[in-house]
């Protein structure tokens, strides 16, 4: 009976080990460039497995337990659950375009994601895709939170690579996941 528990033990520790490493291959990499501004570049590279650990241990008023607390009067959380839940079931659908002379918006579901994209003439583009199931996590919480913690657990499934790309005159910022502990 014992080395029967000593090998199922053995296992759930083999397996969770497995787990673990494959996760602590997933790297968030956040990166700014202000070119104009002296060429400085800022890099943060933050492994998701990291990320879900510490999530959790933050304590603040707004952020507790890995999820974030919200207070906003005009719309509540199930509000958003409730808009998303209908965005989703409508499936591949253009909702938002705008087009002027100097800027184009788009806002669509394509496939498993969430699109949003500006592009104003000569300033700034804007790319934002986010993995349904991340939003679908994030928005998995209590009545009144956000679920970061699985938001960045299913993040960590998604195989997204590019998350958001934001240029204009002074700044680049990009933000991507990957298996590399440096950024490109």
């Amino acid at each position: 009976m014992k080395a029967r528990r000593l090998t199922l033990a053995v296992m759930v520790l083999g397996a969770l080990t497995v787990v673990a490493n494959a996760q602590s291959k997933q790297w968030l990499h956040v990166r700014v460039d202000t070119p104009k501004k002296g060429g400085e570049t800022i890099n943060v590279n933050i492994p998701l497995a990291l990320a879900e650990t510490v999530l959790p241990l933050i304590k603040e008023k707004e952020i507790s337990g890995g999820k974030i607390r919200f207070d906003e009067k005009d719309i509540t959380t199930q509000d958003l659950r409730k808009i998303w839940q209908t965005v989703k079931e409508q499936g591949n659908a253009e909702y938002v375009t705008v087009q002027t002379a100097d800027t184009h918006l788009r806002v669509a579901m394509e496939g498993q994601y969430l699109i949003v994209r500006t592009d104003e003439a000569s300033k700034s583009q804007v790319q934002v895709t986010l993995p349904t199931r991340v939003v679908d996590a994030l928005l998995s919480g209590p009545d009144d939170t956000l679920d970061l913690l699985a938001a960045i657990r299913a993040l960590q499934e998604s195989g997204t690579k590019e998350l958001v790309s934001i240029k204009d005159d002074e700044t680049n910022v990009k933000v991507w996941i990957d298996d590399v502990n440096v950024s490109k």
